[in-house]
């Protein structure tokens, strides 16, 4: 490569400096060594910020030291590298991972390749805390093997143009974690990617790894998708009409409807949460039960749930199941007897998940836009190995399980029974869920679904 574009590589860490010589030394070894590097003391009450110091003195040219008082995060400390850095292509390390040889001059040469390009990954190896290696990650190659995009590159060492990145704005600096999210949906929208599939860098295991704090990568991803939604609002507002099927009874939880949990009972419960909501337009109770329907009007009439529609729906459920093409179709022939067009938003809802929230509804719509899906259905990711019947036994479908690990390629996620979001015109074709189908991804707690042990106890019935 001729005159080598100068590479940014930035290093965040906290506490982490019994990794950070590895990080660092990973950075000094690499073939390609046109490169800059910022390391950013968040406030460490370890030696991190002595072994970054050491580092700037033995290379003042290309080593600088960000240290920071109190930790700035993730996004915010991007940005100020983004703010100061020199390079043509900018790349996060983490403290506790460390790169391959190669990883910058392959991830550069593909950069400079194609002008169009703004963001090229790799795959990676992961290994225990201790460095032995585990296992490979083969990403996906997005726009072919991932055309809906929901498997964004890792934050960490993938390499970005720079001014695509300023282009777009930067990070995001009310959100601290799930960058990979907010930089694929930025970018991609300013100029394409590209994988390497090659290994270009060790992706660390230990129980102190941000990757283990499922809530809060959640609730970070949720908040990059309602930012980018945002983005796609004009003057048409969508109408919604959020269904919640509701049985009276099931073989463990008579009266389901008005058992309490907290001292409500749960349709009142469901009801109230779904009047939070900033997506909804219309929220419809359907159900069989004339006592449930009146039950939810009593709620209406004393002020306990918001106005909303109610629907008694014929009798066509099998077991103890609903079946949810046929609920949609008959709530939104209801809808448009009562408003004369259909909804453009239909969704189903449980009273069974009992810790769904408002955010996770206005979640499922943000994702649908933003994903430019035919659908969405809350999940909850499988971690128990799985198995299916094949032609001789039961063949393994993630079996890095086993070995303690998650690749993206067997990744297994089961319907928690909370959301399913979709465009009216999929109910009415037939097929609610379509072929594009997008995922909103809820943690154990959230996905929790009411039982015997769980309710009030002595269970207490609500008048009817």
């Amino acid at each position: 490569m001729e005159n080598p574009p100068l590479v940014t590589v930035y290093i965040p860490c906290r506490n982490y400096g019994r990794y950070l010589s590895q990080a660092v030394d990973s950075v000094f070894a690499q073939l390609y060594d046109n490169w800059e590097l910022f390391l950013i003391n968040e406030a460490s009450d370890d030696d991190t910020l002595r072994i970054c110091n050491a580092y700037a003195a033995r290379d003042p040219d290309r080593v600088t030291v960000i240290d920071n008082a109190t930790p700035l995060g993730l996004q915010r400390g991007a940005n100020t590298v983004l703010q100061r850095c020199n390079g043509v292509y900018i790349m996060r390390l983490d403290a506790d991972d460390w790169l391959d040889e190669c990883a910058l001059l392959l991830m550069a040469a593909k950069l400079s390749s194609d002008p169009k390009l703004g963001i090229v990954y790799g795959n990676y190896f992961y290994t225990d805390q201790a460095g032995t290696v585990l296992g490979m990650e083969r990403r996906h190659e997005l726009g072919t093997e991932d055309s809906a995009g929901h498997l964004p590159p890792h934050g960490a060492c993938t390499m970005v143009r720079t001014r695509a990145l300023k282009a777009v704005g930067g990070y995001t600096e009310s959100i601290n974690a799930q960058d990979g999210w907010e930089l694929w949906y930025k970018v991609k929208q300013y100029m394409g990617s590209a994988n390497l599939n090659v290994p270009v860098f060790y992706y660390r295991q230990h129980e102190t790894s941000l990757s283990r704090d499922a809530d809060r990568l959640l609730t970070a991803r949720s908040k990059i998708f309602q930012g980018l939604s945002k983005k796609l609002e004009g003057s048409y507002a969508l109408s919604h009409l959020a269904v919640l099927g509701v049985k009276e009874s099931y073989p463990d939880l008579p009266g389901i409807p008005y058992r309490t949990l907290d001292g409500v009972p749960l349709l009142e419960r469901a009801l109230g949460m779904m009047g939070g909501s900033k997506s909804l337009t219309t929220v419809m109770v359907s159900s069989k039960s004339d006592e449930v329907l009146a039950f939810a009007e009593g709620l209406e009439a004393r002020g306990a749930v918001p106005a909303h529609m109610r629907r008694k729906r014929d009798t066509f459920e099998n077991g103890e199941y609903l079946p949810v093409q046929q609920i949609l179709e008959d709530a939104g022939a209801a809808y448009i007897d009562q408003h004369g067009h259909p909804p453009d938003l239909i969704s189903f809802h449980s009273l069974h998940t009992f810790n769904c929230t408002a955010a996770h509804i206005d979640s499922s719509v943000d994702i649908l836009r933003v994903g430019k899906s035919d659908s969405v259905i809350s999940v909850q990711e499988e971690k128990s190995a799985l198995f299916s019947y094949g032609t001789d036994g039961l063949r393994i479908l993630n079996p890095g399980r086993l070995d303690g690990l998650t690749y993206d390629r067997e990744r297994v996620y089961r319907f928690n029974g909370a959301i399913i979001t979709t465009w009216w015109d999929m109910v009415a074709a037939g097929h609610f869920l379509g072929v594009n189908i997008g995922y909103l991804e809820m943690s154990p707690r959230d996905s929790q679904h009411i039982t015997k042990d769980i309710l009030d106890s002595p269970a207490v019935l609500a008048t009817t």
